[in-house]
């Protein structure tokens, strides 16, 4: 990882609050659910490569600092953003997240956080409740039926969107390489990680499709994961990181 990435304050801050993170976790005795396994702290680290190569800062991105947290899992970045001075609300829904949302509402409790919890299914139809200047909307793209509508949606009222999803650029069995077409490939209900909620595996071409159309422009994008990615396999995942700007909010 670059110097610039490493010791950014973005990411200094954001493993300085991951300690207080995982003490809060300790506070919450025996807890009956299980805690969400992967460092979300480590999205930090592409979000400020996008800032980088977009040129555009944190500052600029906060406007007013409302910001919007989408499949947020037990809430660390919510929580981190709080700390940064952001006023945020973050969506789950309870039938996909790993814990039925059980941590987040006991995180909230321990942090004594102000974070607005809302319960949203991105599936069914959704109305944003006011304007965000800024979304996180990380590796929850490929758990959605309709990620289309999704994007859609919130590009008519949220300025600037970090988005992260699982990307392909071949077929499971290698035979095609479809990283230059629009294309996604919609995996059977085991077929990837034996997860049922995850649905469609864009190419690196559809993903840059689909956000435009869906009414954003590209400001930055990273990957991270092998290059000969599949839909399907564990050791071929890789991700697709985006700094989008609305053309519409």
């Amino acid at each position: 990882m670059e110097p610039f990435v490493r010791f950014s304050p973005l990411v200094r801050q954001g493993l300085k609050f991951r300690k207080r993170f995982e003490a809060a976790k300790q506070v919450i005795a025996s807890p009956s659910y299980s805690w969400y396994p992967y460092d979300s702290f480590a999205n930090l680290f592409y979000l400020q490569i996008l800032m980088k190569r977009s040129g555009i800062p944190l500052d600029r991105l906060a406007g007013n600092h409302s910001l919007l947290d989408i499949g947020v899992a037990d809430g660390a970045l919510s929580f981190f953003f709080e700390s940064l001075g952001f006023d945020v609300e973050c969506w789950d829904h309870p039938a996909t997240n790993i814990n039925g949302m059980a941590a987040l509402q006991d995180l909230r409790r321990t942090l004594s956080s102000g974070v607005s919890i809302q319960n949203i299914d991105l599936d069914a139809a959704f109305d944003l409740t006011r304007p965000f200047d800024l979304c996180l909307f990380l590796g929850t793209l490929y758990h959605l039926k309709n990620p289309f509508y999704a994007l859609e949606k919130l590009a008519s009222n949220v300025k600037f969107c970090f988005v992260s999803t699982r990307i392909a650029r071949q077929t499971p069995d290698g035979s095609l390489n479809f990283e230059n077409l629009p294309m996604a490939y919609l995996v059977d209900a085991d077929q990837c990680n034996h997860d049922a909620t995850n649905y469609w595996i864009f190419s690196p071409a559809g993903l840059n499709r689909l956000t435009h159309r869906a009414g954003w422009d590209i400001c930055a994008t990273a990957t991270a994961g092998p290059a000969a990615s599949r839909p399907d396999s564990p050791d071929a995942d890789e991700r697709m990181f985006l700094l989008l700007r609305s053309r519409h909010a």
